[in-house]
């Protein structure tokens, strides 16, 4: 348990230990992307014990929320709630991230010009219809994910992370399924890091050099024609490169599709199937410390057993990510920190956080009655 407790720095923000509590969506914000008093009780409760917390997905624009309920950092009557929010994180002694993002096809259907933005025109869902950015839609996309890194420092936040991963629109750039373009932003793995990498280059000349950024991708996509693990090796050298402070891995471990109306939608997953054994990403995000050579967080069942602690203690990783466990179990850090995950009430992997927010619904839990969103039905 030594490593685990160990203080990690990330471009000089300073981690007391090496467990993050991943960003993960809750829909507790407001219409208007707006910080909630549910927000914030969902965050007050899990930043207790965790070194990092990353702030679930924030929309760079209000035609790239994934969920209803999204908090947003596209304009400056946002900044407020958000600082309120860092604030609360970090006065409970953890380092506050924000992780940034655009939907892309993947966005719910609220209209907007950008709804459905995508590389080359792969749809997500039935109700948004895919449109293929042009390269002048693409440099506002660069200038909007830009802005609102500056407002996420404005609102007192310790870094930022751009998310690069589950298929999401920077993701869907990088990977090969959804990228089928002639120009710049396609072809080759290097080619179809041109946005991520245009992306990260603004950020860091918004937010200046001493100003920790991470980059959330995907270890691989677990579909035909998806990311490879040696096209991430190949994009994660190339973040390292353009300025990223640290990786956060992930993955697509789950894809099947769907039909409706003859047409096929993918329904993909993060998240590690049952019959996964805890810490199955483990390997790979290591390998993709090895190749950027720059700090790497994991996630994937990591809060089972002693998996946190003999990733970090082996070296494999830097940081290791609890979700669901926290959600279940908010104290389970603090439980694995202090010996006694024993005590830890288990995530039971039923799934029905996501299957509300698949819905549009605020995120409830089977096992956690306490969260905000537990008073709409499950």
């Amino acid at each position: 348990m030594t490593k685990l407790r160990n203080e990690v720095m990330i471009n000089g923000m300073r981690l007391r230990n090496r467990i993050a509590l991943p960003p993960l969506t809750t829909n507790y914000g407001s219409p208007e992307g707006t910080v909630t008093d549910g927000t914030i009780q969902f965050y007050r409760e899990r930043s207790r014990d965790v070194g990092l917390v990353i702030v679930e997905a924030t929309a760079v624009r209000a035609d790239g929320r994934f969920v209803p309920g999204s908090l947003g950092l596209w304009e400056d009557g946002q900044v407020t709630g958000m600082a309120r929010l860092a604030n609360t994180i970090k006065g409970l002694g953890a380092a506050a991230v924000v992780q940034i993002n655009h939907a892309g096809a993947r966005c719910f259907p609220g209209g907007g010009e950008m709804q459905g933005a995508s590389p080359s025109g792969f749809a997500f869902r039935p109700d948004v219809a895919p449109i293929t950015l042009t390269p002048e839609q693409i440099d506002r996309v660069i200038a909007d994910f830009t802005d609102a890194a500056g407002r996420a420092k404005e609102a007192g936040f310790d870094g930022v992370e751009i998310h690069g991963a589950h298929f999401y629109l920077i993701s869907q750039f990088l990977s090969p399924l959804t990228n089928q373009r002639n120009d710049q932003y396609g072809g080759d793995a290097r080619a179809r890091a041109t946005l991520a990498l245009e992306v990260v280059m603004a950020a860091r000349e918004r937010l200046g050099k001493g100003y920790p950024i991470l980059f959330r991708l995907n270890a691989l996509e677990k579909v035909d024609g998806g990311q490879t693990l040696e096209d991430t090796l190949t994009v994660s050298r190339l973040l390292a490169d353009a300025g990223v402070d640290a990786l956060d891995v992930s993955l697509i471990a789950q894809y099947t599709w769907r039909e409706v109306d003859d047409q096929r939608f993918p329904v993909c997953s993060s998240a590690l199937p049952k019959e996964e054994p805890a810490g199955a990403n483990v390997p790979y995000a290591a390998s993709v410390r090895k190749a950027a050579g720059i700090p790497v967080i994991a996630v994937g069942k990591l809060g089972e057993g002693e998996m946190a602690d003999e990733s970090v203690g082996d070296s494999l990783i830097d940081v290791v990510a609890i979700g669901r466990q926290m959600i279940a179990d908010p104290d389970a850090a603090g439980k694995i920190l202090t010996g006694k995950g024993s005590e830890i009430v288990p995530c039971e992997e039923c799934m029905t956080c996501f299957a509300t927010l698949g819905r549009g619904a605020p995120m409830v839990c089977k096992v956690n009655r306490d969260l905000p969103g537990a008073s709409h039905s499950a």
